[in-house]
């Protein structure tokens, strides 16, 4: 028996109008699942599409395109897309547009004009498009606000101006006229310098900085001045040279205005109040003092390793760390402060930063754990953390009982305590013949090593159990 199954159109996404730039390839598609496999039929403007050198009909899977190729304006109009599978239909419109990009027109998109401080000023350009473009104005990259200095005002010839009343020393920057339609954009810039000033800090020194040891440190300003002002940068009372530690920099072209200095692998013997003198023809003046300090929050750059020590003997653990100020080293074992009374020796090279903890004659109930470094200064914390396995032959520290009685017929358990490392191995005897593992068991929160005697009897189970522990390091026995 052959069952089809039968499905509805599902458009899954729909006709949507386009815009598509002259000369260019604009491509109208629908998305539609269903069964069986739909027809489809384009028309542009109530006459049937088919394959062309003008048109490409294409079906990908469940989606079905109409390319017009190197869209041109006889192109613009609507088309509509009908599909139908046999037991259901529909059918959706959408514009083509066909556009040229906004020209800017002039021999180059991009001019500087002066101004003096006080006087009004006016930036004008002019746009070509088929269709009067939209014009907007940026001042260095951000959208330019209109009020009662700054005003905009278009012509039908596609010219925009910007008009400047009463020019400020801030307005001194790069001013773009942006046009756009519906198929692209075009801009037009115009670098805007206001002459005759002194040095004005535009952007002047925060007023604290800190600085991590070891890293670089950044200062800067901005300011401005024509010509361009010059910058001595001050540490104290002390002018500051540069050097290959020590790094200044100044504007190098039009617009630019950021005075730098950069000091790499800060050491604490550059702190201090850092401040600039800011010269030229026209006057000069002074920044305000930043205050410098350096820190490093700690961390360590040599991380603690796991140790494995033999019982009785020493066992070290060493790392490296750094920090400013110099942070304080704890060492600790299970979350306590370790202290000598446990047999920790502690050294610390403030100088190098090497941090060393030696536990003597150590005791595997006493020391086994998670032994912890922890850093701490005034800028943060850090911890390490690393395991400390005792190795010890098998200590039983609970023997047998030296007898055990019961009533015939009721289960019996004989226990045994054992401390050692790696974990002791039981083997159970009865009567010197080795017991099978199936009835033993061990409880690793008391280190107890069981034997279960099920339904003992007098015949099958009366006589002398003994236990043996064995480990890497040794053995030891339990007998009643």
């Amino acid at each position: 028996m052959h069952c089809s199954f039968l499905a509805p159109l599902n458009i899954t996404q729909s006709l949507t109008d386009i815009n598509v730039l002259l000369g260019q390839n604009g491509t109208l598609q629908i998305t539609c699942d269903a069964f069986p496999v739909p027809k489809v039929t384009w028309f542009f403007n109530d006459t049937e599409l088919k394959n062309s050198a003008k048109h490409k009909i294409e079906v990908k899977n469940n989606v079905f395109s109409l390319t017009v190729n190197k869209c041109d304006h006889p192109d613009v109009g609507v088309y509509r897309v009908q599909v139908d599978n046999g037991i259901d239909k529909t059918e959706q419109t959408a514009k083509l547009n066909v556009g040229v990009k906004p020209k800017v027109e002039a021999a180059k998109p991009a001019n500087e004009q002066s101004s003096v401080i006080g006087q009004d000023t006016q930036i004008s350009w002019k746009f070509s498009d088929i269709e009067k473009p939209e014009v907007t104005w940026l001042f260095n990259g951000q959208p330019l606000p209109t009020n009662e200095r700054f005003q905009i005002t278009e012509t039908e010839d596609g010219t925009s101006t910007l008009s400047i009343k009463s020019a400020e020393l801030t307005d001194k920057g790069v001013y773009t006229a942006k046009a756009t339609n519906a198929v692209g954009e075009a801009e037009a810039k115009t670098t805007l310098n206001i002459s005759g000033i002194k040095p004005v800090i535009t952007t002047d020194l925060e007023a604290a900085l800190q600085a991590t040891k070891d890293e670089s440190m950044t200062i800067k300003l901005t300011a401005t001045g024509t010509p361009k002002p010059e910058v001595v940068w001050m540490r104290g009372n002390d002018e500051l040279a540069p050097s290959d530690r020590m790094q200044v920099s100044g504007p190098t072209g039009e617009g630019e205005d950021t005075y730098i200095i950069t000091i790499l692998n800060v050491q604490p013997e550059d702190q201090g109040d850092y401040s600039a003198k800011i010269t030229n023809v026209g006057g000069s003046l002074k920044s305000k003092k930043c205050k410098v300090t350096v820190m490093k929050s700690p961390e360590f750059v040599t991380k603690l390793t796991a140790q494995e020590v033999k019982q009785g003997e020493t066992a070290v653990f060493e790392t490296k760390i750094d920090g400013y100020p110099t942070p304080k080293v704890t060492w600790l074992l299970n979350g306590k402060p370790l202290t000598a009374k446990e047999g920790a020796q502690v050294e610390f090279n403030a100088a190098t930063g090497d941090a060393k903890l030696s536990v003597a004659k150590v005791d595997l109930q006493q020391h086994s754990g998670i032994v912890t470094c922890r850093l701490e200064n005034a800028h943060g914390s850090q911890e390490e953390t690393a395991r400390l396995d005792i190795l010890a032959a098998p200590l039983i520290t609970t023997q047998l009982s030296k007898t055990e009685e019961t009533v015939s017929g009721k289960d019996v358990t004989l226990r045994v305590v054992v401390r050692g490392s790696p974990r002791p191995e039981a083997q159970w005897f009865y009567n010197n013949t080795p017991v099978a593992p199936e009835n033993t068991a061990y409880d690793e929160e008391k280190s107890e090593y069981q034997l279960l005697i099920k339904e003992a009897t007098v015949g099958a189970h009366e006589g002398t159990y003994r236990v043996v522990m064995k480990n890497d390091l040794g053995e030891s026995e339990s007998t009643p």
